[in-house]
This record gives structure tokens, sequence and C-alpha cells, in this order.
């Protein structure tokens, strides 16, 4: 009976210590899966983290990329505002050398004045010849011929005046062509850099040709007027005086 109990005793001991270590096992395992449970959360977190810096890097990245897009665009620009402002100098350039060329045809255009006060001085003589032909040809046909030479030579110098004349018309006519085509050279630019001197230069230009056209006409029409009033007087005289007969 006392072994029994003995027994008893001892078994129910161990039961004791079974239990002790099940219960230490399962706080083990509870342990465990709660560590589980963290590290799984954590896990999840550190994914959802790297996946926002994979989309911050992309971001990142997109924003670098559009930085160089718009460094290139504007080194683009500047070399293209760099090669404008060459070209723009050069144009400039031109145009100041054209304003003293078209400096130098406004001395001509006063060369020209003068030329019409000597035109005017020439038909003046010429007027003059022609209210004395009454008493060199009652003088004789030598007196009539040396008249009619010095007229003949007065119309030759009216007419080398006009070529003259002519010459500075072609020479503008010229200078108006490059203007065009320095403006055409030029419309890539604006305007209201250039418009100021392209006006200038215009307005200089078609007084210029204006007084040019003007001459031109009056010249032609004063060669009409001294030829047909040399043979009205010629004929008048042949009229009145019969006995005269130019040779």
């Amino acid at each position: 009976m006392e072994e029994y109990l003995h027994h008893m005793k001892t078994l129910r001991s161990q039961m004791n210590e079974v239990e002790d270590q099940a219960a230490k096992i399962s706080v083990e395992e509870q342990t465990h899966i709660t560590t589980i449970q963290t590290l799984e959360k954590d896990l999840v977190s550190a994914k959802s983290e790297i996946k926002r810096l994979k989309e911050d890097t992309e971001q990142m990245m997109k924003a670098r990329g559009e930085i160089c897009s718009q460094i290139l665009e504007k080194q683009r620009k500047s070399a293209v505002l760099d090669s404008d402002s060459h070209t723009l100098a050069q144009t400039l350039e031109l145009i100041k050398q054209e304003r003293v060329n078209l400096s130098a045809r406004l001395v001509e255009k006063r060369i020209g004045s003068t030329l019409t006060e000597l035109v005017e001085k020439w038909e003046s003589m010429y007027w003059y010849f022609l209210l004395n032909s009454f008493f060199f040809l009652l003088c004789g046909n030598d007196a009539e011929k040396n008249l009619i030479a010095k007229l003949d030579s007065a119309k030759s110098k009216l007419v080398k005046i006009a070529q003259m004349k002519s010459k500075l018309v072609a020479e503008n006519n010229k200078m108006k062509q490059f203007i065009e085509q320095l403006k055409c050279s030029a419309k890539d630019f604006k305007t209201e850099l250039l418009e100021m001197d392209i006006k200038t230069l215009e307005v200089e230009y078609e007084a210029l040709l204006s007084d040019k056209a003007g001459e031109i006409d009056y010249l032609q029409s004063l060669q009409k007027q001294i030829k047909q009033f040399k043979v009205n007087v010629v004929n008048s005289f042949l009229l009145h005086f019969p006995e005269i007969r130019v040779s």
C-alpha cells in the first residue's frame, strides 16, 4: 500500500512537471507567435517603405530628366540668341555703312542742285543767243554759223548734264535695291530695332529720287522747247527776209 502511494505521488509529481513544461511551452509558443506577427507587420511596413522609396526615386529621376531637358533647351536658346545677336550686330554695321553711303549720295544730290543751277545759266545763255540771233543773221551766214555752233555746244553740255543726272538716278535705284535686300536679310529680327533707320533712309531716298526725276523731265522739256523755238525763229526770219539763205 505504501508502495502504491509512493508511485502515485511520483506520478503526480511527474504530471505536475509535465503540466509546468506544457505551460512554459505554451507561453513560449505564444511569445513566438507574437514575435512572428510583429515581424510580419514589420515586413509589410518595410515593403511599403521600399515601394514608397521606389516611387520617390522614380519621381526624382523623372524630375531630373525634366531639369536636364530644361537645361539643354536653355542652352539651345542661349546659342540661338548668341547667333542672332551676332547676326544683328553685323546687320546694324551694314546699316551704318549704308547710312554713310547715303550721306555720300546726299552730297551728290547737292552736286545735282549745283548742276541744276548750271543748267539754268546755260538756259539763260541759250535764250540770250536766240534773242541776239536777229542781229547775227543780218550780218551774214558766217555769224549765223557761229551762233548755231554756240547753240549746239550749249545743247551738248546740257545733254552731258542730263547724262550725269541719269547716272545718279541709276545709282540711286541700285541703292534702293540694296536697301530692300538688306531689309529681307534682317526680316527674322525685331523690326522695331531697324524700323527707324530704314524709314529715315527711305524718306531720304524718295526725296532724292523725286528731285532727280523732276530734273530729268525738266531737261527733256527744255530741250524740246529749245528745238521748237529754234525752228520757229529760223522760219520767221526766212519769211520776213527771203533774200537770206541759210547754207
